[in-house]
């Protein structure tokens, strides 16, 4: 099942995690390179706030939930029970049921720790994924490298991680360019993935305060909750802003 919802004026899709993994395998046989965009509640804020994004994201071929603190408004429980996307956690279902397992993978991450994390990550869902390359990116650095050291690797997918709104402008500006059959952008939520890769550092255990490092990672879960709260009220009165809008209108 296929449909969208409307966040703020953003059309988010809404597709099972069956149809998402069909499509995933259809664009890797496809020449053209698609983007899927897996979204945060700060990219949709973003787009809400600055039209030059909500234009970018309109140019990827899904653009889905990526936490779902997203979905805050529209039962995201029952939509989860029910099979549908509701975070990023499904590329991780993606991974497992690839038509062809030695698929070729490149990650282009903010930083060696977070390359390293999304690559134990990708091989944990899929033993067979090919890891071919990786690249920490910087925005001083010269693009047209970038793209050439990715493209000599030909592969099958590119795994995007850099910062909202850095992330979706470099991919647009160089979707043409790349040589992949289908890009994923993950920045943003990327801590979803890689949550179970983060080994507690060894300074930490060698000070007795693993206790308190996974007391920490537990207050960041219930920070989620608060911030799905949050979000929840902000597209409340979204809503209600454009719902006066639109009877002063009528009024007139």
């Amino acid at each position: 099942m296929q449909a969208s919802v409307r966040i703020m004026d953003v059309d988010v899709d809404m597709l099972s995690n069956d149809i998402l993994i069909s499509k995933m395998n259809e664009y890797l046989i496809d020449e053209r390179l698609q983007v899927i965009l897996f979204a945060s509640t700060e990219l949709l804020n973003l787009a809400v706030e600055n039209e030059e994004y909500h234009e970018l994201i309109d140019r990827a071929d899904l653009f889905l939930p990526g936490e779902e603190a997203l979905l805050s408004a529209h039962h995201s429980d029952v939509l989860k029970a029910g099979d549908m996307v509701v975070s990023c956690k499904s590329f991780g279902l993606v991974l497992e049921n690839l038509k062809k397992e030695d698929r070729s993978l490149y990650i282009v991450a903010k930083s060696e720790e977070e390359a390293a994390n999304l690559q134990s990550y990708c091989l944990r869902m899929q033993p067979e994924l090919k890891i071919v390359g990786s690249c920490v990116y910087r925005e001083e650095m010269d693009d047209a490298a970038i793209v050439n050291e990715i493209n000599n690797h030909i592969p099958d997918m590119l795994l995007v991680d850099l910062e909202t709104g850095v992330q979706e402008k470099w991919i647009m500006e160089h979707v043409s360019l790349l040589n992949a059959n289908l890009c994923i952008a993950i920045g943003g939520v990327v801590n979803l993935l890689t949550a179970q890769e983060k080994k507690i550092p060894h300074w930490i255990e060698k000070l007795h305060l693993a206790g308190l490092y996974h007391k920490i990672v537990r207050e960041q879960t219930v920070k989620k909750d608060v911030r799905a709260r949050i979000f929840r009220k902000k597209v409340a009165q979204y809503n209600n802003q454009i719902e006066e809008m639109n009877q002063k209108d009528d009024n007139v």
